[in-house]
């Protein structure tokens, strides 16, 4: 079983490894972007920093997905906070459906419309299509990947965006609209390509921000990324 660990940069990776037991330095082969080999725990993986955004990290995702055989991926990093009472700073959250709200039919208020305004699937797989929302089964996919989810962690609904919501009026619209919980600019890509490729997708996350908030002072991106290395050490054990 080798599995895909993937972050958007360098950094979220090298905090997602600082706890988990691996056969070499690990820290001194994480890549400025791409993938390299590595046993994480005792499993075989391939450790992919995509880039950050969408495109970026569907070109990174395809390039592993189209070469190799690869039994599941785990996508891990950081995100901001549609409600900080689910989600507080700092904490760890999981993705149970995954939305691109960029993709299909925009209304004046700049925000996709959902599922059925719009004509054209991403993806189909059988009957199944998918338009602007996947839905996740974070539970079966760690049972078939042998990993073990934290116990008591929020879940919920993360959008993707090209473009970090940068308000806090737009906050509470797309929380509104597509009762998100977590912001994020890689996910839906990788669910995606897992999606094509059916193999098990886990996204967890840990809360560096409050969507909408651009002062950085009030981010925790040190806790967060303490954190990103708890929770993944606690996934592999």
């Amino acid at each position: 079983m080798t599995l895909v660990l993937a972050t958007a940069t360098p950094l979220e990776m090298r905090a997602a490894l600082k706890n988990l037991e691996t056969d070499r330095d690990a820290m001194e082969t994480v890549p400025e972007r791409g993938a390299v080999q590595a046993r994480l725990a005792g499993r075989e993986a391939f450790l992919v920093v995509t880039g950050v955004g969408p495109v970026n990290a569907a070109l990174e995702i395809g390039r592993v997905l189209g070469r190799f055989d690869v039994s599941g991926v785990v996508h891990v990093g950081l995100a901001g906070s549609f409600d900080a009472d689910s989600a507080p700073l700092g904490s760890a959250v999981l993705a149970s459906a995954e939305v691109f709200p960029e993709y299909g039919v925009a209304g004046d208020d700049g925000l996709a419309l959902t599922d059925g305004d719009f004509a054209f699937a991403q993806r189909e797989r059988g009957e199944q299509k998918i338009f602007q929302a996947i839905e996740l089964k974070p539970d079966a996919a760690a049972a078939t990947l042998g990993l073990s989810l934290p116990l008591g962690i929020s879940r919920g609904t993360f959008l993707t965006v090209a473009g970090v919501t940068g308000t806090r009026r737009r906050a509470l619209e797309r929380k509104s609209r597509h009762g998100a919980l977590a912001e994020n600019m890689e996910g839906f890509a990788l669910a995606l390509a897992a999606f094509a490729e059916n193999v098990p997708y886990i996204e967890l996350r840990t809360i560096s921000n409050d969507v909408g908030e651009r002062d950085w002072s009030k981010w925790v991106f040190e806790k967060a990324l303490g954190r990103l290395g708890d929770t993944i050490a606690g996934l592999f054990a």
